[in-house]
């Protein structure tokens, strides 16, 4: 999913793309490999997904500013 949009809104922007050219989408490896059609149950699995990408994102933020807040309280400097 981290390929497939920066964020949140460009990942919940796929699902119209798709629908609009009349795609489904193919999911190859686990947890969930089927086919989904972008209306319906598949927009929910790509809001989910996305809210999921949109959380790890937050919390490896919030990690990077906390590891660089230790680096300075340390003398470090980026």
């Amino acid at each position: 999913m981290k390929r497939l949009g920066r964020g949140a809104a460009d990942l919940l922007a796929v699902p119209e793309n798709l629908r609009h050219h009349d795609i489904q989408l193919k999911l190859l490896t686990d947890p969930l490999p089927g086919v989904y059609d972008p209306s319906g149950h598949g927009t929910v699995l790509l809001a989910f997904f996305a809210g999921m990408a949109e959380s790890e994102r937050e919390y490896i933020r919030e990690k990077s500013l906390e590891g660089q807040a230790a680096a300075r309280e340390r003398g470090h400097h980026g």
